[in-house]
């Protein structure tokens, strides 16, 4: 789910993939006592619209992709949301966030030790300290939340929580929370150097010339639905995709109410590594000892290992099980995000 070119590069229909995110993200418009979502008014033109997502992005603000939506497919998230929090087991759900918020303690104090040391520190350890703050920065978005409490779950206003908690997430995943080269300032810089051209327009339809900085320009159809302009292959996607999706994100929680021994088990896991994080007495230990512990979850998370991790001969690292526990299932958000050949 991470915004760069290198991702995009390879997926001919950009404008398909942001619009998928805001479905896991949410965000944006304003919602009263009725049903009714009210938005700002939409833009008169397909590259209009196109350049005001490009903006928001450019500045790091996730509501500029739910403003991209129509109103009728942001009411069918606000309503996934709402029952996914109805489905949701709070015995389960308390759990992952007293795990957040120790994993948020740890973090801190492993901060703070860096702070301590002042000068001793090398290149190597106030390159892990900085992105130790962004994880810190991340974990206290996520503990503030209204992602820490199943009953503001429910009652989740999507505009409200990308406006606020969205962003905080989105500016520490820009500080390198997920490591570097995943998610970082460039990425959101580059929204600002997109080159969008209106070839041509009607009434409800329009071709645009969208061209990446040092990338050959390619040709996108829109449509107008509600309106709004959106990339044709998402309004001839929406009405049988979004279903399945919703399907397997409820799937999900009700597995997660029936069958919660695999998710504790992955909660205990966490609980472990951040244990054993707690203990060391040095960076380069710290750096070992989540090194080795990342790969092992990785493995039994989703049977594949961490590439290219680089070893130590102070602190060895121990070889990952190879046995895949099993696991609850995730819902599989990629089918709004259907891949086509680079044009």
């Amino acid at each position: 789910m991470i915004v760069s070119r290198r991702y995009l590069a390879g997926r001919s229909e950009f404008f398909a993939v942001l619009i998928g995110l805001s479905v896991i993200t949410t965000g944006g418009c304003s919602k009263p006592e009725s049903d009714v979502i009210v938005c700002a008014e939409a833009p008169a033109t397909a590259d209009e619209a196109v350049r005001n997502v490009l903006a928001g992005l450019q500045r790091q603000e996730l509501p500029a992709l739910w403003e991209f939506l129509p109103p009728s497919y942001q009411a069918d998230v606000q309503k996934l949301l709402h029952d996914l929090g109805e489905r949701l087991d709070e015995k389960s759900w308390e759990p992952f966030v007293a795990t957040c918020r120790k994993a948020h303690t740890v973090t801190s104090q492993i901060v703070r030790k860096f702070d301590a040391a002042g000068g001793a520190a090398n290149a190597s350890d106030r390159e892990l300290a900085a992105h130790l703050r962004a994880v810190e920065q991340l974990l206290s978005a996520l503990c503030e939340s209204e992602l820490n409490n199943v009953a503001l779950l429910r009652k989740l206003d999507a505009s409200r929580f990308l406006g606020g908690t969205g962003n905080r997430l989105i500016a520490a995943l820009s500080q390198g929370a997920l490591g570097e080269g995943e998610l970082g300032g460039n990425s959101f810089a580059q929204f600002g150097d997109v080159k969008v051209e209106l070839s041509e327009s009607t009434e409800d339809s329009a071709m645009l010339t969208v061209q990446w900085p040092g990338q050959e320009a390619t040709q996108h159809k829109f449509v107008r639905v509600e309106q709004h302009w959106i990339p044709l292959t998402l309004a001839e996607a929406w009405p049988t995709q979004f279903p399945l999706v919703r399907e397997q994100c409820l799937a999900w929680a009700d597995e997660l109410r029936t069958h919660p021994d695999p998710w504790h088990a992955r909660l205990r896991e966490i609980d472990q590594l951040l244990d054993d994080l707690a203990a060391t007495k040095s960076f380069a230990e710290t750096r070992q000892v989540w090194q080795a512990g990342a790969s092992r979850l990785v493995v039994a998370w989703f049977g594949t290992a961490i590439p290219d991790q680089p070893q130590s001969a102070e602190i060895p690292i121990e070889s990952p099980p190879t046995s895949k526990p099993i696991r609850v299932k995730r819902p599989d958000t990629e089918v709004l995000l259907p891949d086509e050949p680079q044009k």
